[in-house]
């Protein structure tokens, strides 16, 4: 059943146009917006079938900077040569290889092209998502907030 973007109630959805976006509304959340086609608006479900899916994720490995060094003193170039074969800032190879940055996995696979060393792997940590309410030590908006109760 398709389901308003703005509400997300389920039931017959409507396009509109609210506040300079095509929307994909319900009956009740036309009213903020103009109707731009009536009856019901195809979503796609490509996105539902695309996130329940678990892939594989991926990290740089954690030698990345003694690997990327070792790699520019065997050719024997300085660091700013290397930055140029890259096509990289010297200043961002610098911090590669001191380890002080890490580069992200498409510019890792990047790198693996070009030098023809394994600098990504796959991801064998499991991240546990930690279910409890983290307590903040700084205000938000609702700590502001008087909410006036109904008699």
């Amino acid at each position: 059943m398709p389901v308003c973007e703005m509400c997300g109630r389920e039931g017959d959805i409507l396009k509109a146009e609210v506040e300079g976006v095509e929307l994909n509304v319900c009956f009740g959340c036309s009213k903020y917006g103009s109707v731009k086609k009536r009856g019901y608006a195809s979503i796609s479900r490509s996105f539902e079938k695309h996130s329940s899916k678990e892939e594989p994720s991926f990290q740089v490995v954690h030698n990345f900077a003694s690997l990327l060094r070792s790699y520019r003193e065997r050719n024997s170039m300085t660091q700013e040569d290397f930055a140029k074969f890259l096509n990289e800032r010297e200043s961002v190879v610098a911090k590669w290889e001191s380890g002080s940055l890490k580069p992200r996995i498409d510019t890792a696979r990047v790198l693996e092209r070009k030098l023809n060393i394994r600098f990504v792997e796959m991801d064998t940590e499991t991240k546990q998502v930690d279910t409890k309410k983290k307590v903040s030590h700084e205000f938000t908006l609702g700590d502001f907030i008087k909410v006036r109760k109904r008699e």
